[in-house]
């Protein structure tokens, strides 16, 4: 491990990858401690945390919730040990995003930028975030014995073009967000928090896993190019980012993407598995229900900030999704 800081309004860290001795080396680079896994961020550095856990031998995962207060570079330097690393991030910044792995480059000026990456411990990598960015994130590291007792002795032919690909980018679905809200905002009302988060780990791992190895690997973006990947993240920002308004017109979509109307449609569904309606009016419920739970907010209210005029129509679209009414909003899971 090697890390410096060339001045107080930027920190730089070098490491080589293994979650658990990221949280060792990177506490004590931070002059802290961790308490039973759990790293929290001075605030020179961030306000929030990271926590590492060791599901089975050879699974691990780290979460990640925190808010800049310094310029960042991270860099992961390449290990001889072969471990399979895969990444359920999302940023939300005013400046650009600046992400390398390997010889590809990933570089986003949207507001919010959400996406797995999938790539191994014996690449190079390289992050960039400037002060004031938000970061929420899962990654999950899987080791070579791990993956050959789990995958190879099943799938030779995918697990061997899986471990040749360095790089492997796609878009984070809404049933993945869904689950990674779960896991960063619901777990403290579960009794038994750790398992909770476990699950929900699991049924990512799986849901990834699962997506992959079922189709070949022939490039980075899995059929969706770099260009139009960028295109599908500033059209899915725009509509997870104004929920009160009126849902935009598909022309108006499609010239902010620079596409056409049946190419904008046909991408969207096949990143997101469902369409652009249906994917907006979706995560606007969800977005409903996270009002609800913070219990500052009533049911007209939570209605009429996300632009409903009519409670009925609010009431029933709710419904519509969670099978409950949004005044009983404690009880949906």
């Amino acid at each position: 491990m090697n890390s410096d800081k060339e001045n107080s309004n930027f920190l730089r860290y070098t490491y080589q990858p293994g979650l658990t001795n990221w949280l060792k080396s990177f506490s004590s680079h931070l002059l802290v401690e961790p308490l039973d896994n759990h790293l929290q961020y001075p605030e020179s550095y961030a306000d929030g945390y990271a926590k590492v856990r060791n599901i089975e031998e050879g699974l691990s995962y780290r979460l990640v919730n925190y808010k800049l207060n310094t310029d960042f570079e991270h860099r992961v330097e390449p290990s001889a040990d072969f471990n399979l690393i895969i990444y359920f991030y999302q940023f939300v910044s005013a400046n650009k995003i600046h992400f390398e792995v390997s010889d590809n480059i990933i570089e986003s000026e949207a507001k919010t930028y959400r996406a797995v990456v999938m790539t191994n411990s014996r690449v190079k990598q390289r992050l960039v975030l400037k002060k004031g960015t938000e970061v929420k994130g899962l990654t999950i590291q899987l080791s070579e014995e791990w993956i050959n007792k789990e995958i190879a002795n099943k799938n030779g032919k995918n697990y061997s073009v899986l471990k040749q690909n360095n790089y492997l980018i796609d878009l984070l679905t809404a049933k993945t967000q869904k689950i990674l809200y779960d896991i960063f905002n619901n777990h403290e009302e579960s009794q038994i928090q750790m398992l909770y988060i476990t699950t929900r780990v699991m049924r990512l791992l799986e849901g990834f896993l699962e997506s992959v190895l079922k189709r070949d690997i022939i490039d980075s973006t899995l059929s969706i190019s770099s260009k139009d990947f960028e295109s599908i993240l500033k059209i899915e920002g725009l509509l997870l980012e104004n929920y009160g308004e009126v849902f935009p017109k598909i022309e108006k979509l499609a010239r902010l993407a620079l596409m056409s109307e049946s190419k904008l449609k046909k991408i969207y569904k096949q990143a997101f598995g469902m369409g652009l309606f249906e994917y907006y009016q979706k995560n606007k419920m969800h977005k409903a229900k996270e009002l609800l739970n913070t219990g500052e907010y009533t049911v007209s209210q939570v209605g009429c900030l996300l632009g409903y005029h009519n409670l009925s129509n609010f009431s029933t679209s709710f419904k519509k999704e969670f099978n409950r009414l949004p005044r009983d909003y404690q009880q949906v899971d």
